[in-house]
């Protein structure tokens, strides 16, 4: 994943000029909301097992022929590994 500076300095080279006012103005903004973002992101992660088991039951009611046998959800081995690619 790229940084908003190397985002920024790459763009400015692209279009052969030094990064502007503005350029650095978005960086520090970047930078001043940074710990809202990681505050929301530890939020998300720690209710994320909570939604995944969510999502998963939602889809195996929606479709129950997912149960069946030759299907994703035949067995508790297969449902495991719905629930943990939902979580991907």
């Amino acid at each position: 994943m790229k940084s908003v500076v190397t985002t920024v300095v790459t763009a400015a080279d692209a279009a052969g000029r030094f990064p502007s006012q503005n350029d650095l103005e978005a960086v520090q903004g970047s930078i001043q909301r940074a710990t809202a973002r990681l505050e929301a992101a530890e939020k998300l992660a720690a209710g994320l097992d909570k939604v995944t088991k969510e999502a998963g039951d939602a889809c195996f009611s929606k479709y129950p022929y997912l149960k069946q046998a030759g299907e994703a959800g035949e067995n508790q081995v297969k449902v495991d590994k719905c629930y943990r690619d939902i979580a991907h």
